[in-house]
């Protein structure tokens, strides 16, 4: 990540929002009332960008990037997101077929968006684009599952149904996406919370893609416990594998949400 502020003075009217936005201050006016970084700023910088999303002139530059390809801010409509949470749900049948490579692009590019514990870039995602890729991860999955004289329950429990022709780990699954967290980079108490609020971003905004998704702790147990199978996830040295999503274009259609009730709340 670059961190630098170049500022477009002829825009620039001196408001001081970023200044005040800035959660570390690490930005004030120099002599000529422009916002800068204050000595050793760049190093206490996160690089949230909240100078440059602020600027209601355009004039805060970070990092180099131009302000004018921002997207303008939206917030949705409340009904509708209300809708898509509700409408969501947990999908173990998908279409045998790729997700379109345009859709996979949309979640790739949606992943650098969730929130991250003090903007630390600590994860790494691992998606597997392919239904010919996952159909030879599940192969050689259950090949070496077969090979094992004596497992874990859970190894037991999806090898006897994989055996009745039921697969538990993959669900015939096209894609899935495995996050993994660098815990050394992640801020501390933040390691097992980023790759989850990652992963329940892409959930719903999968969703909203036409695609289904199934948080599938049977293939995270099963890759940690074998690791010829997490080998083949391709994770980075120094990132620990943390949770598994399945992905595809859903087979079933489901008409209408659930009814649930009122959670469990107490206004303090």
């Amino acid at each position: 990540m670059i961190k630098s502020i170049t500022v477009d003075k002829s825009k620039c009217i001196h408001c001081g929002m970023c200044i005040r936005d800035c959660i570390l201050q690490c930005i004030n006016f120099d002599s000529e009332k422009i916002p800068c970084y204050i000595e050793n700023g760049d190093k206490i910088c996160v690089g949230c960008q909240h100078c440059m999303a602020i600027c209601p002139k355009g004039a805060l530059s970070f990092g180099g990037k131009n302000p004018d390809e921002s997207d303008a801010t939206g917030y949705g409509d409340s009904e509708d997101l209300l809708r898509l949470i509700k409408s969501r749900r947990s999908v173990r049948f998908f279409q045998k077929q790729d997700i379109p490579r345009e859709k996979l692009s949309e979640i790739i590019d949606m992943l650098a968006f969730p929130p991250k514990g003090g903007n630390v870039d600590s994860l790494h995602f691992s998606i597997v684009g392919t239904v010919e890729k996952m159909r030879a991860i599940e192969k050689f999955t259950y090949e070496t599952i077969q090979a094992i004289s004596a497992a874990s329950p859970v190894i037991e429990f999806c090898r006897d149904n994989y055996n009745k022709g039921v697969d538990f780990i993959y669900r015939g699954a096209p894609s899935m996406v495995a996050v993994s967290v660098n815990k050394e980079k992640a801020i501390a108490g933040c390691e097992n919370v980023d790759p989850i609020i990652a992963l329940s971003y892409l959930e719903l905004y999968a969703q909203s893609l036409g695609l289904g998704t199934l948080w599938s702790d049977v293939a995270l147990s099963v890759a940690n416990e074998l690791p010829e199978v997490k080998a083949l996830l391709k994770i980075p040295e120094g990132y620990e594998l943390n949770f598994i999503m399945l992905l595809g274009v859903p087979a079933i259609k489901y008409k209408r949400t659930v009814q649930r009730e009122p959670a469990n709340v107490r206004i303090v």
